[in-house]
């Protein structure tokens, strides 16, 4: 490879072939429109066909590392992410703040309508008043909105992660984790599958249990409540993890120094496992944000030789089941990120790889396991002259179907 490759992620923007006209087809999005008429294309399976991936997986899966091969849970990823000390041994799990009445489930993510301010304020209560049994400790920390980490800390011996999770929006097959379609709204205690796990697993429910006993006494939900708000009065735990793998590190597997500009923890953890470098963006407002990591991007060119660039917004409008919030989405991530792209980056010198990570179809309001469209512009390449960059368009280029996801980034190598 004999030039830069910027490589931008839009977390959840595919709908998948299997729903039309999809978000990507509705979407006004001229400015990668132009990119795409200049590109090659294909479909790529985040991971492989007939798995509907998490976010974590699928990222890492179409950075070139298998997750059957690399299991590296997202529970770790988060906590490392979100800067919580952890070790190996030590129990990590992914956390929402969500609602419940009862043993029912009402809101896995309390609506989306818990401010980071509130939510402050619940971690804080959490962790002065929960005690956790036989003198066990934890770190509980709000990340972004309805999301935390929970790490619970080894004492004489490393904990284990073979537990079921709390949250029932995701289960584990064949050492992969997927998003589940029908998700089941009835409260399920976390279960030990192997002897090595009961203690982390009694630790899981016991810390549920005393915390939603803090969560019903906060005050913040009881403003919440006489405002007609749903309650953040459950915490629901996933993807537990207490070791990690052994890794390659992408510099040592690709020979490439990367950088990544994300401000998710998830993001932000695997660039840590990864050992890539890593610049958070500030931002008052989405378009800063976006305007803000062209920004970043420009400013970094001449250091660094493969840029990760991960970018959220239209995921959550196709969880909440919203086809006008994600195409809009869709529409802000053209305005304030790729418009500004085409004025500041010079095309000629990099090659550019867009990708969604996932397919999450607003119908279906999760992930699914169809395959994703991608594009690869490089200024030595023909253009397969599609005519956008969307499902349909993508599948009738000249890349056709890459069955697994992570080898993508060898074949993108491979052309440039």
């Amino acid at each position: 490879m004999s030039r830069k490759l910027i490589y931008v992620l839009l977390d959840g923007a595919s709908d998948g072939l299997s729903y039309s006209p999809t978000s990507l087809e509705l979407a006004s999005m001229p400015n990668l429109q132009e990119i795409a008429i200049k590109s090659k294309a294909g479909l790529v399976y985040p991971i492989e066909k007939g798995i509907a991936p998490e976010s974590d997986t699928a990222a890492l899966s179409l950075l070139g590392y298998d997750p059957r091969k690399y299991k590296i849970p997202r529970g770790i990823l988060e906590a490392l992410g979100s800067g919580i000390r952890w070790s190996d041994g030590d129990l990590a799990l992914r956390c929402n703040f969500a609602t419940a009445k009862g043993n029912i489930i009402v809101d896995r993510r309390v609506g989306r309508s818990l401010t980071d301010f509130e939510a402050k304020i619940l971690e804080n209560e959490i962790n002065e008043n929960v005690k956790l049994s036989n003198g066990y400790n934890f770190a509980f920390r709000h990340t972004v909105g309805h999301r935390a980490v929970l790490v619970i800390y080894k004492k004489d011996k490393s904990l284990g992660d073979n537990i079921t999770n709390l949250d029932p929006g995701y289960v584990v097959k064949n050492g992969v984790v997927h998003a589940v379609s029908n998700v089941k709204n009835e409260i399920e205690l976390c279960r030990a599958l192997d002897n090595e796990s009961e203690t982390a697993a009694k630790l899981v429910n016991e810390f549920y249990e005393k915390s939603r006993i803090v969560l019903k006494n906060s005050e913040v939900n009881k403003k919440r409540k006489e405002k007609g708000l749903l309650e953040a009065n459950i915490i629901l735990t996933r993807d537990a993890g207490s070791k990690l793998p052994q890794i390659v590190n992408f510099k040592d597997k690709f020979g490439l120094l990367p950088l990544c500009i994300a401000d998710m923890p998830v993001e932000i953890g695997i660039s840590k496992v990864l050992n890539m470098n890593h610049i958070k963006a500030s931002y008052k407002s989405i378009s800063e944000l976006y305007k803000n990591k062209v920004d970043l991007l420009k400013n970094n060119l001449e250091n660094y030789d493969f840029f990760f660039v991960h970018i959220k917004g239209a995921d959550e409008f196709a969880h909440d089941g919203n086809l006008e919030g994600k195409v809009k989405a869709l529409e802000e991530i053209d305005e304030y990120f790729f418009k500004p792209f085409l004025t500041k980056i010079n095309l000629e010198e990099v090659s550019i790889l867009v990708s969604s990570d996932h397919c999450t179809p607003p119908k279906l309001k999760s992930h699914s396991g169809d395959a994703v469209p991608f594009i690869l512009y490089s200024r030595n390449l023909t253009s397969d002259k599609i005519s956008k960059y969307s499902e349909k368009e993508c599948a009738r280029g000249s890349l056709g179907l890459i069955e697994k996801g992570y080898n993508l980034l060898n074949k993108v190598f491979s052309l440039i």
